[in-house]
């Protein structure tokens, strides 16, 4: 995010409550907390380590962090100088004006975590200070003047942190910044306590002082988290093995059963029972194999501007609804998922995986396929054949009604949008879904390898197919486009609207990502063209 873009958005945050605290560490007790609320947090006195997320920052005097909701913190404090500390505690939301109207939404900050602040930081301790010392009154003058001060210090710390360009690093964290990067190759205690500043003895003793752990166990944490994420792929144990730096398969396996109690073979069909699902119809994936999902999307979140639209096939998604939009993923984190699945068509986000194993499923627009690959790792290929059996047979019967009613028949889907019309081909979901499943044929000279072509207003007729399924996007705007549609000579002239063969599409264009939706949008399109199920 560019400078200018992000102090914006700092300016529109919107502080609803403010509260200030100071703590000490115990000596030898490590606290492990998930974070509530947004803190800013600045450390008065000693040493000790603070891991963020599963990632290790040193902490000690003048260090500041900003902490926010959802995230998984562990405080070990040092020894013989136990970490003192200030949190200021506060609430907000950002406030947006869409179309003359403001509405608040989640905020997320640009950087969180262990700040790297310029030496010349002396106005940023003045401010500080005038907010934790300053004995403010409960009135709503002095409340408000607290908030309008916090508000101003967030932006000058994060102002200081993006005028750096790469941050000094003291020499403890540079050692963890190479393990961390180059876990799966051949570290050498002597390389690495040279790179700190310390003999081999006088590193491992401050490293197990300060992490509550020696190196080369910090270095098979490492190991043993990328391995965990690498066996939801396709890769064998002799590649993820030598991908986390076992050159040996069976020690390999010997290792990890070691230090997670199960064979890496069996990992996935007994560990995993909270899923969250980061695409599109994964949701229905993981309820048909006899899974309950804790998080899935909603459609209507990539939509700009949505209003309500009721749809006679619309079901609600399994769990917290995520936007997809968004890459801010703190609610996610928060509901502490086994495993993570998402598509490659997402935008890949490194931040998924220092939440859970996060799988990378392969788009295919044949749904049976997503089944049986997470089928095949989770154990639960049975359920997975039954949908599959239970589609085919589905499919069997409504192309050999439909072919009964109409006989060779051709469709076509359409889309309107606020920003255009777009025909829809062969090789995605409604493709598979008209011309796969019922049965359908394309309209003779739509070129078949496009998975889709923008049309202008009369182009409806250019293909002139018997059946119209039209998707009209919940909103404002695609509902006048499609008025502006209707209204066109090609619209009027073409052969599916004289003929009375224009359905509403509703929702089915996501419905068919997953199982569930793909089998009830196949029964709506048969409703929809009058065929009975019998």
């Amino acid at each position: 995010m560019e400078t200018n873009d992000w102090i914006k958005r700092m300016k529109q945050l919107y502080l609803s409550s403010v509260h200030i605290c100071h703590y000490a560490g115990i000596p030898e007790q490590i606290q492990h907390r998930v974070w509530k609320r947004f803190a800013l947090c600045r450390v008065t006195d000693g040493r000790g380590t603070l891991t963020i997320n599963n990632v290790m920052h040193t902490v000690s005097r003048d260090d500041c962090f900003i902490l926010s909701p959802g995230m998984h913190l562990e405080l070990q404090p040092d020894m013989k100088a136990p970490v003192r500390y200030q949190l200021i505690l506060f609430s907000g939301v950002g406030l947006v004006r869409t179309h003359h109207v403001w509405r608040t939404e989640a905020f997320d900050f640009p950087v969180t975590g262990k700040l790297q602040l310029s030496s010349n930081r002396r106005d940023i301790q003045e401010m500080m200070d005038r907010l934790v010392y300053k004995n403010h009154p409960a009135s709503g003058l002095e409340n408000t003047a607290q908030k309008h001060l916090l508000h101003q210090l967030l932006i000058r710390l994060l102002t200081c942190v993006e005028a750096i360009s790469k941050p000094p690093q003291a020499g403890m964290d540079l050692a963890i910044d190479y393990m961390s990067h180059h876990y799966m190759k051949e570290i050498r205690m002597d390389e690495m306590a040279q790179v700190a500043g310390l003999s081999v003895n006088h590193f491992i003793r401050t490293f197990k002082r300060q992490f509550g752990m020696t190196p080369m166990e910090y270095i098979l944490k490492q190991r043993m988290a990328k391995a965990k994420q690498l066996l939801f792929s396709t890769d064998k144990i002799k590649v993820i093995a030598e991908r986390v730096g076992y050159r040996d398969e069976h020690y390999f396996s010997r290792v990890f059963k070691k230090n997670e109690g199960i064979a890496p073979t069996f990992f996935m069909k007994n560990k995993v029972s909270r899923i969250a699902t980061l695409y599109y119809g994964l949701d229905e994936v993981v309820l048909t194999l006899g899974l309950k999902p804790v998080s899935a999307l909603s459609y209507v979140q990539r939509v700009d501007h949505p209003i309500l639209m009721s749809s006679p096939q619309a079901h609600p998604p399994q769990g917290l609804i995520l936007n997809s939009l968004s890459q801010n993923y703190e609610k996610l984190r928060g509901l502490q998922p086994d495993l993570i699945i998402t598509s490659d068509r997402m935008e890949p986000n490194e931040s998924l995986h220092q939440i859970a194993p996060t799988a990378i499923l392969k788009h295919t627009n044949q749904v049976g396929e997503s089944l049986l690959y997470m089928a095949d790792i989770m154990g639960r290929k049975e359920q997975a054949i039954r949908w599959i059996e239970q589609h085919a047979n589905l499919s069997h019967v409504l192309q050999k009604r439909i072919h009964s009613e109409w006989g060779k028949q051709s469709a076509m889907f359409i889309r309107v949008s606020s920003g255009f019309y777009r025909m829809y081909g062969l090789h995605n979901q409604t493709g598979s879904l008209l011309y796969d499943d019922m049965g359908l044929h394309m309209p003779e000279g739509y070129p078949s390898e496009q998975w889709a072509v923008e049309m202008n207003i009369n182009d409806v007729q250019l293909y002139n197919a018997d059946h119209l399924f039209v998707m009209v996007d919940p909103t404002a705007e695609a509902r006048t486009q499609f008025q502006r549609l209707m209204k066109s000579d090609g619209w009027i002239t073409s052969k599916a609207v004289q003929e009375g063969r224009v359905y509403d599409a509703g929702d089915i264009f996501f419905q068919t990502l997953g199982p569930i939706g793909r089998v009830r949008a196949m029964k709506y399109v048969a409703k929809q063209l009058s065929v009975s199920l019998g």
